[in-house]
């Protein structure tokens, strides 16, 4: 009986580490993905010449560089969770 109840909160503890891996994969993907059309958003800006342009542009390259810095720091707050957990 209490090896039963054991293997039944191994197999809880194994599903919820499975869904936080997933989660952080989902949220690596969307970050990448995001990152690619804001570059591409910026590469087109800066091929128009055009004034307004280049200043959207770089409006844009500054939320570039912030949303990087913040997925840095998620970055390091999954590896540091997963450091005390022995993963």
């Amino acid at each position: 009986m209490f090896s039963l109840i054991k293997s039944v909160f191994k197999s809880l503890e194994l599903w919820l580490s499975l869904k936080n891996k997933k989660f952080y994969y989902d949220l690596y993907t969307e970050h990448n993905e995001r990152q690619d059309e804001i570059i591409h958003t910026i590469e087109e800006l800066r091929q128009s010449g055009d004034s307004g342009a280049a200043d959207y542009a770089d409006i844009l390259r500054k939320r570039l560089n912030f949303e990087r810095k913040q997925f840095e720091h998620i970055s390091a707050f999954y590896a540091e969770t997963h450091e005390e957990q022995g993963d």
